[in-house]
Order: C-alpha cells, then sequence, then structure tokens
C-alpha cells in the first residue's frame, strides 16, 4: 500500500511539474492595439547633437523628429529574474511631459494570467508591485533606478522623446558612442549608448543602476536593441534584451504596437 501510494504521489508530481513546464512555454496573446492619438507635430533635428546621435535622429526619422507628448509600447517577453523563463504581455505608458511611465505586465501559464505586476515612475517616484513577491513605494534606489528605466526605454522605443526634451543632455565621447546625461542623478548613472557603424541606429545602452533598495553598490545593466523594422510610420527596434552585469539577460522584449500621443492620464492616476 505505501509502494502504491508514493507511486501515485511521484506520478502526480511529474505532472504537476512537468504541466507547468509546459503552461510556461506558451506563448502570451499580445494586448489589443490602442488607437494614435492627433498627429504629432515635427520639429528640425536639433542642433549640436553629437554625431553619432545625429546619424541616429536621421536613420530613424530622416530630417524632421516628431514632437512626442505621450506614447503606449505594448508587446510580449520572456522574463527569467529567477533563472527560470515566464512568457509575458505588457503594456508601457510614456507620458513625455512629465518624463513618466507605467508599466503593467502579465505573467502567464497557457496563455492565462498568472501574475500581474505594476510599476509607476511618476516624476521620479516609483511605486512597484511585483504581486506575490511585495511592493516598494517610493525608496531611494527604486526611485533612481525607474529615471533611468523611463529614459532607456523611449530611447530604444520612442527616440523622438530623447532627441528633443531639454531636460537631457548629449555629450560625446567618440564617433559611435554618446552618453545621455539624465536629470536629478549622479554622472555614473548617465546611460552611455553604442550606435552601429553602419546602419548608424542604436545597438546598445550601458549604464550603472541599483537592483534592490537592499544593495548598497551599482550593478552592471546593459539593453541591446535587435531588428530594427518601420513599424507604424517609425523605425523601431522589434526585439530587445536587458541584463544585468555578465549574466544571461533576464528579459527578451518584443514589440507588437507603438502609439503616439495617446491619452495616458487616467492610466497614470490609478495604480494597480
Amino acid at each position: 500500500m505505501v509502494k502504491k501510494v508514493l507511486m501515485i504521489l511521484g506520478a502526480a508530481l511529474v505532472i504537476l511539474v512537468g504541466g507547468t513546464w509546459l503552461g510556461l512555454q506558451v506563448a502570451s496573446n499580445r494586448f489589443d492595439s490602442i488607437p494614435a492619438g492627433h498627429a504629432p507635430d515635427t520639429v528640425p533635428i536639433p542642433a549640436g547633437l553629437p554625431a553619432p546621435v545625429e546619424r541616429f535622429a536621421r536613420a530613424v526619422y530622416g530630417d524632421a523628429i516628431p514632437v512626442v507628448e505621450s506614447a503606449v509600447v505594448i508587446g510580449r517577453a520572456r522574463l527569467a529574474p529567477t533563472g527560470l523563463p515566464m512568457p509575458a504581455r505588457f503594456r508601457f505608458y510614456y507620458d513625455a511631459r512629465r518624463s513618466s511611465h507605467y508599466h503593467e505586465i502579465e505573467v502567464t501559464w497557457f496563455k492565462l494570467p498568472l501574475m500581474r505586476i505594476h510599476e509607476r515612475n511618476l516624476e521620479g517616484h516609483a511605486t512597484l508591485d511585483l504581486s506575490l513577491f511585495g511592493k516598494v513605494d517610493d525608496q531611494p534606489h527604486t526611485n533612481r533606478a525607474g529615471i533611468q528605466g523611463y529614459w532607456s526605454e523611449v530611447l530604444a522605443w520612442v527616440p523622438a522623446i530623447t532627441l528633443t526634451d531639454p531636460r537631457v543632455t548629449w555629450e560625446p565621447v567618440d564617433d559611435n558612442t554618446a552618453r545621455l546625461i539624465l536629470p536629478e542623478l549622479d554622472p555614473v548613472e548617465a546611460l552611455t549608448v553604442i550606435f552601429d557603424p553602419e546602419s548608424g541606429l542604436l545597438d546598445r545602452i550601458d549604464t550603472m543602476r541599483y537592483q534592490s533598495e537592499e544593495n548598497p553598490d551599482r550593478l552592471g545593466w546593459h539593453n541591446r536593441a535587435f531588428n530594427w523594422q518601420l513599424l507604424n510610420g517609425t523605425v523601431v527596434p522589434l526585439a530587445s534584451t536587458t541584463q544585468w552585469g555578465d549574466a544571461a539577460p533576464w528579459a527578451t522584449w518584443e514589440i507588437d504596437d507603438v502609439s503616439l500621443n495617446v491619452e495616458v492620464s487616467e492610466r497614470f492616476a490609478a495604480f494597480g
């Protein structure tokens, strides 16, 4: 009888583990697209940009840059903060007037919501709800990391914001590299941006970033951009990765849609 019970329990465990693993191999459904708002005005490429930044601006926009007030980026991801890759879908909202973002992420299992993550960076004050893994509200390391997150994301997905916003400063480094100096942060927290020498498009963003409130040290934080394609009239990287230090990327992002000048105030007003 004991042997029979152990065999049943063993079989149930195999089914449970196998089912869990199988469900995490199924890609998430994408969120529905959000209609774009009014067509943006355009401005000439600002004078005085470092040479690789100006080349990047022309590669993406030509001779005129759109004036973006807000944006919504929709896509799917594979997240592995603990080493186990999990499928997810996301909707990221950006308010360029306030340098703020809101992240909605759903981790799924067999396409069903398994865990919801919400993060709001409102003018440098961050609230992060990781569902079962806890919540952080307006803490210094998370706030600083949120500012870096906002600027690195719009640099990759809505670069017009970083090319026209007077709150940030571009500094030259070499023929293919520049630094983006961020407001209210230390020089070590600036974004070092490397551009592809052939296409002129963004290739990598590097910086030093706080990983948690508990760790007093900043760690190397790296983002790569791939597969630049025309999407809704703008050239964007359809794939990108995020990693800490020399570790394997813990997130892979795939873009499905980008909508400009969308009304985002309602999403920022209510957290969760």
